[in-house]
């Protein structure tokens, strides 16, 4: 596979990255989280992750501040590991405030974390059951399931497209599949009764 292959597989993978810390009263996913998430997956499909720092710079501290801004620029690469020269690399600055030596790791981690999320284009969010319910949906062979239960019904397929305010099968959450399901099998009972 080339590296974009491998990449999508990984994508495929890795779809959501939960915030884990509170940064000054906004919620963030740390360096840690995107590596406990990603990683095996990368590690898994043949990717090697390769930063290389093209520049930095150091503001001069300003009178009566401790802190001072390091920016820094960078190539963040994941390398096919059966070919480096097949490779995928975004060019990102980052910045850091800090009174030590630390700015120039925070701003690497920092840089590295926002190729890598946006390379993969991670959703990220503070809570993983409420992004679960609100969507997930159900899968080609869930709403292929659903189609052939219904069998042209049509009045079986207003009773659903109305109960679950619906305009497709592909729009039924996963958590009602089993409900729909259920729901159809009775519908069509009561109508067949009925006839």
């Amino acid at each position: 596979m080339n590296v974009y292959q491998k990449i999508n597989a990984v994508m495929k993978e890795v779809q959501y990255i939960q915030k884990d810390a509170k940064i000054q009263g906004y919620k963030a996913v740390t360096h840690d989280q995107l590596v406990s998430v990603a990683r095996g997956s990368i590690v898994n499909h043949g990717l090697a992750l390769v930063v290389s720092q093209k520049s930095s710079e150091f503001d001069e501290r300003e009178e009566g501040s401790k802190m001072r801004m390091y920016r820094g620029w960078y190539t963040v690469s994941l390398v096919n590991i059966e070919d480096a020269s097949d490779k995928v690399s975004v060019d990102i600055e980052a910045h850091a405030l800090d009174n030590g030596d630390k700015a120039p790791g925070k701003c690497a981690t920092y840089a590295t974390k926002t190729a890598i999320i946006k390379l993969l284009w991670l959703e990220s969010g503070e809570n993983d059951e409420s992004r679960a319910e609100a969507r997930n949906t159900i899968d080609a062979t869930q709403e292929t399931e659903l189609a052939e239960l219904i069998g042209g019904d049509s009045k079986t397929w207003h009773a659903i497209t109305k109960a679950y305010a619906i305009s497709h099968l592909n729009q039924i959450k996963l958590s009602k599949f089993d409900e729909v399901k259920a729901r159809i099998v009775k519908f069509k009972a009561a109508n067949n009764a009925n006839n």
